[in-house]
């Protein structure tokens, strides 16, 4: 296991800035994911790691060794591509053994190794084969089972499942957290998709025009979101974040000092029976809903608030509610405040007060 470290790292391509200036800490045999929008930095950051793209400012380490002027075949680094990078004419097993072949690995050692990897992979059946008769996932396992061969201490992955089908790209990230969790190697992986990152990371690394938003495990980056930008990234729907008078004049007298955002997870936004009155801690708030997606387990309504601002409301196992006003309510110990800035600010002490809004 290798811990990875980029101190003061920039990247510019002439007068084009694509990474201002990185300071990034990998944890050794940790799953760490990269993602971020298309064009935040995340892939031009693995091939830093990688040793396939130079820094233009700034010093990488692998295992507490400086690499800036090491070759990528020399830095103990195993690397998978989006589009899987393997020979077309080559058999798998000679797909496998490519890399010990021309590292002079005796005959006897690279088949050893070879039969090991692809029982591991699940490519046994598959060694005499080209290529062009394996799936999709049974060619991404070929590219992982290069990777692995070379027992690196460190595998990069760049996109590897996106040109999958959905049911395969579910089906692989169970895969690659179990080949992570028997390999006990530091796993670096860039997606622009939130689920495989949720789903797989044991840290997230969410970047955006080349800055680190937030570094966290997957439940504090969801549960407690830095800025506006981490909190509108992850979650599906994304969370409701509006003027903190969206929600009425009270209850903006008790958001904290600076505070201009409140943000909502959309199910923790849950429908009111009118006769059950609401309790302290509770807010509500009568809302206009003009939309419903029905997602069989889910149901994600979309609803208008009283100064015109959309949210969501995702609920679970219900009836589908009819469009048109209805009352909603939210614990406060939900509620996120932000400021003007559009950074995380600390909740305030909770009134006790019941705080009610109604439609004009």
């Amino acid at each position: 296991m290798s811990q990875i470290e980029l101190r003061n790292v920039g990247k510019s391509y002439g007068d084009k800035e694509i990474i201002p200036s990185l300071d990034l800490t990998i944890e050794a045999g940790s799953f760490s994911v990269l993602v971020g929008p298309s064009g935040c930095g995340k892939s031009t950051t693995l091939r830093m790691i990688a040793g396939l793209e130079k820094p233009t400012t700034g010093t990488i380490s692998i295992g507490g060794q400086t690499v800036d002027d090491v070759a990528p075949g020399r830095r103990g680094v195993a690397m998978v591509f989006q589009n899987y990078a393997i020979y077309p004419t080559m058999t798998v097993e000679e797909n496998i053994e490519f890399g010990l072949r021309n590292n002079k690995v005796p005959k006897l050692e690279r088949r050893e190794l070879v039969h090991e990897i692809a029982e591991t992979v699940g490519l046994t059946p598959h060694l005499r084969k080209n290529p062009d008769a394996l799936s999709g996932g049974e060619r991404q396992r070929v590219a992982l089972a290069r990777a692995m061969v070379k027992k690196p201490a460190v595998f990069l992955m760049d996109e590897p499942l996106s040109n999958l089908d959905a049911k395969l790209r579910q089906h692989m990230r169970i895969e690659l957290i179990e080949l992570h969790e028997r390999l006990g190697a530091t796993f670096v992986y860039v997606t622009h998709d939130q689920v495989e990152a949720m789903s797989m990371g044991t840290s997230i690394v969410l970047m955006d025009s080349g800055r680190i938003q937030q570094q966290s495990a997957p439940t504090e980056l969801y549960a407690k979101p830095q800025n506006v930008f981490t909190s509108r990234f992850i979650g599906t729907p994304p969370m409701n974040v509006v003027p903190i008078d969206a929600f009425g004049a009270d209850v903006a007298a008790d958001a904290p000092a600076g505070a201009e955002w409140l943000g909502v997870r959309p199910e923790r936004l849950t429908f009111a029976d009118a006769s059950r009155p609401a309790v302290p801690g509770e807010t509500e708030l009568t809302v206009t809903i003009i939309a419903l997606e029905n997602l069989g387990a889910e149901l994600v309504y979309r609803a208008a608030m009283p100064d015109g601002s959309r949210i969501a409301i995702k609920r679970f196992d219900e009836i589908a509610r009819p469009l048109g006003d209805t009352l909603v309510r939210v614990e406060t110990n939900d509620i996120h405040w932000f400021d003007a800035n559009e950074e995380r600010i600390a909740e305030p002490a909770i009134s006790g007060q019941v705080r009610e809004v109604v439609t004009a």
